[in-house]
């Protein structure tokens, strides 16, 4: 770890120049409010609320010159990670305050937005103009823009758009010695490496992103919910992977395993170990339609047959928020995997965790080509929760068991790049002072 430099005693009076005063927060209690909690001989840290880009660089200037720690704050909802932080001083910079769109070009179907806006909150100015950002799961759209560029995750994906990282059209960013960056936007032309496509996925660890250029999409004219029954979790898994590769577009698909599917709809919805398949299609009526279709037939050619749309309105309001899910356990292991390997983790986790004394139920969902997202709860066999100690072992000999099987951990790295990523941390950082800690090999 860089050793920090002394601080100078007008440090404050340095940042309340740059941000103004009501914008500079270092006292214990403000801390504790974005979930850092200081502990006696702890480094100071600072809380900081630019306002603008140029801010932003001036603070990773001061961060620079006095090796302090650049960790970046969006909307909040995850505190930020402190333990490699607590020996050198801080500056958590949240990026709330940029929360305007710069432009919106309406025929182009592009949008320039700050990083400290929500996707949600672009939403809503999207809606009016008949445009969205695309059909991603409406809880990833809680996060701000820069969150969901700067962390990669699968839970960011939709079979009609891909990932919220392939929408990214260009990025400004700030890099560890103040300079300010910003990616071309133009047609696919160019040739050389792609700046843009290093900070997406980096953590604020090559750079403090400050606004991306992003492409939108117009507002689908008709939704269709549909949902079968088929006689098993391979059948299910096997229909959605048969209308894929026969090029259905779906908004949103999930399969559910008997025991989910029963807990989450409701007890008459299937049998033993049927499955059931729900999804919502979207688009011109037409091709919504055609959709719809396609994954009809192919749950048909696996042996399944219609329930109708009430059980997928049920899933629908519940996964857009709508409506509370039912009270219960909640999934607690996430596992991708690719379509070869997905019947083999379901039935691997399923079978340690009743080797545990245990139960275990399922959903897949964020389907695309290169597979899906195995979620697993776990009960007690009578489908009552179990204490925290159980929950820890079962999710340890489940990840064990999915890791065996075929699957990863969803946020598992792929470590080979590691010294490759270290060395481009050192190139643009020095002193390691952009999020030390975060993506550490």
């Amino acid at each position: 770890m860089t050793a920090s430099l002394a601080l100078p005693a007008d440090l404050d009076d340095a940042l309340s120049g740059v941000l103004g005063a009501d914008h500079v927060r270092s006292s214990p209690t403000a801390l504790r409010d974005i979930g850092v909690a200081l502990e006696p001989g702890d480094a100071p840290a600072w809380w900081l609320r630019p306002g603008s880009a140029a801010e932003i660089a001036e603070i990773v200037r001061i961060a620079g010159r006095h090796r302090i720690a650049v960790v970046p704050i969006g909307e909040g909802s995850r505190a930020p990670r402190t333990e490699p932080l607590r020996s050198r001083p801080c500056f958590f910079v949240d990026s709330r305050r940029l929360d305007h769109v710069l432009h919106l070009d309406e025929t182009s179907q592009v949008v320039h937005a700050q990083c400290g806006l929500t996707a949600h909150a672009l939403e809503r100015m999207l809606a009016p103009r008949g445009l969205t950002i695309g059909d991603y799961p409406p809880a990833a759209l809680a996060a701000t823009l820069g969150g969901l560029v700067a962390v990669r995750t699968p839970g960011k994906s939709s079979v009609r758009h891909g990932f919220f990282e392939d929408a990214v059209l260009g990025v400004s960013a700030v890099l560890a010695d103040g300079r300010m960056i910003h990616t071309r936007v133009a047609p696919r032309r160019a040739t050389g490496p792609d700046l843009a496509r290093a900070l997406c996925g980096s953590e604020g660890t090559l750079g403090y992103i400050t606004s991306i250029v992003l492409r939108v999409h117009r507002r689908p004219e008709a939704r269709l919910l549909d949902a079968h029954v088929l006689p098993s979790v391979d059948a299910a898994l096997d229909a959605v992977r048969l209308a894929l590769r026969e090029d259905a577009a779906p908004e949103a698909v999930r399969v559910l395993d008997g025991n989910e599917a029963r807990a989450y709809v409701g007890p008459g919805v299937c049998r033993g170990n049927q499955a059931v398949l729900v999804c919502a299609t979207a688009g011109p009526t037409d091709l919504a339609a055609c959709d719809r279709d396609l994954i009809a037939s192919a749950a048909n050619a696996m042996g399944g047959h219609r329930l109708g749309s009430d059980v997928a309105e049920v899933w629908w309001r519940r996964r857009t928020g709508r409506e509370p899910p039912p009270p219960g356990p909640a999934p607690v292991l996430q596992v991708a995997a690719r379509p070869r390997s997905q019947t083999p983790v379901y039935r691997a986790v399923l079978a340690a965790v009743e080797a545990a004394g245990a139960a275990a139920r399922a959903h897949v969902s964020r389907f695309d080509a290169d597979g899906a997202v195995l979620f697993f709860t776990f009960t007690a066999p009578d489908g009552a929760p179990v204490d925290d100690a159980t929950l820890d072992t079962l999710c340890a000999i489940a990840a064990a068991a999915a890791r065996e099987a075929g699957g990863r951990l969803l946020g598992a790295r792929d470590r080979q790049v590691d010294d490759y990523f270290a060395a481009l941390r050192r190139e643009l950082d020095p002193h390691d002072i952009m999020n030390p800690g975060a993506l550490a090999g």
